[in-house]
């Protein structure tokens, strides 16, 4: 049991059925086999629910059950950037990245800011880049910036992604359910894929590939330790100034009419029409994905995080997953709403 485990109290909500009727709805009409969610408003989990099993072994979904979050890991690498800020091993978000990198033609204008919001127009595949829109003009999500920066973080800091969460954050809280793996282990469950049979994704333990397991327990604590910035019960964990850095927007202003991102985290304070956060969640929010159906959604206003998992590579005919993840929040929202509400009076 990590720290953050230890303490919390648990008080299911009655309200909490509907949404999980609703997600295991989501996880039959996309033909997952494994769904979770799990939701911590103050310091008590008011949401737990797991359903289905493992496509390879039939084995149920628990507590224990870790997903690949996919790109829910550039949270954490959004979290070495501030603390490799902090330590000033990198100078400012607006810091060249030719400077890390030696100069050249397509890193010019280019800065860690537009790497962490998608906004460095750069596209790669088989290890080649190439410009697709011009720096700071444009958003894309692939993995183009990313390389980048994690060469960077590699460069500055002579460590690794995962060394440097668990020296800051996994040994000192001691999670045990979160990690990029090598190897199988009988808690991960793996993703059920539309031409081919079921896969469980490993790669190397550096923390840049697409290989990062948690459980929807750990995944919540992870966003429960964003949400009460690196204080938990009343001790500091981690300086606050890393989490307002690492959640506040820094998508160039230039870029107005688009997704906004912190580092990497998404937000919404421009009500952009296509976001991927429910329109009605209040301002503050921000909430992280991945391809497998995962979500990591903290709300600031409610003191709550709310995280749903499922384990569905590709999407079938007749699934909208932008209206599915905005609904998700909305609902969420609702929920804490009419809580907050009937609290109040």
């Amino acid at each position: 049991m990590n720290k953050i485990q230890d303490f919390l109290t648990k008080k299911e909500s009655p309200a909490m059925e509907g949404l999980y009727e609703y997600v295991n709805g989501v996880k039959d009409q996309i033909s997952a086999s494994s769904a979770a969610i799990y939701i911590i408003q103050g310091d008590q989990v008011i949401g737990e629910w797991y359903a289905g099993a493992d496509p390879s072994t039939q084995k149920k979904a628990d507590e224990e059950t870790r997903y690949n979050v996919f790109s829910v890991r550039k949270s954490y690498i959004g979290l070495a950037v501030a603390i490799l800020l902090k330590e000033g091993k990198i100078a400012s978000i607006d810091e060249p990245v030719s400077t890390y990198l030696g100069d050249h033609v397509l890193y010019e204008g280019l800065t860690i800011r537009h790497l962490v919001t998608h906004t460095h127009g750069l596209d790669e595949k088989q290890g080649i880049f190439s410009r697709i829109h011009p720096v700071g003009e444009g958003w894309d999500y692939n993995n183009g910036g990313l390389s980048l920066l994690y060469e960077i973080i590699r460069k500055v800091s002579g460590k690794t992604v995962s060394k440097i969460l668990d020296e800051h954050v996994f040994n000192i809280l001691q999670f045990t359910e979160t990690g990029w793996e090598t190897k199988c282990s009988p808690t991960m469950t793996a993703d059920v894929n539309e031409q081919c049979e079921p896969t469980i994704r490993l790669g190397d333990d550096t923390g840049f590939e697409r290989n990062l397991f948690v459980s929807a327990r750990e995944l919540a604590h992870w966003g429960y330790l964003h949400l009460k910035k690196g204080r938990i019960k009343g001790t500091r964990v981690l300086e606050e100034s890393l989490f307002d850095v690492s959640t506040a927007i820094h998508t160039p202003i230039s870029f107005k009419n688009g997704p906004q991102n912190g580092f990497f985290w998404f937000q919404n304070e421009n009500n952009f029409h296509l976001s991927e956060l429910g329109e009605e969640l209040p301002p503050g929010s921000y909430q992280i994905l991945g391809a497998s159906g995962c979500t990591c959604l903290v709300i600031p206003e409610y003191e709550a995080v709310a995280v749903r998992m499922l384990n569905k590579r590709g999407n079938p005919p007749g699934y909208d997953y932008l209206k599915d993840v905005q609904t998700f929040g909305n609902r969420v929202n609702a929920i804490l709403s009419n809580q907050l509400q009937g609290t109040r009076s």
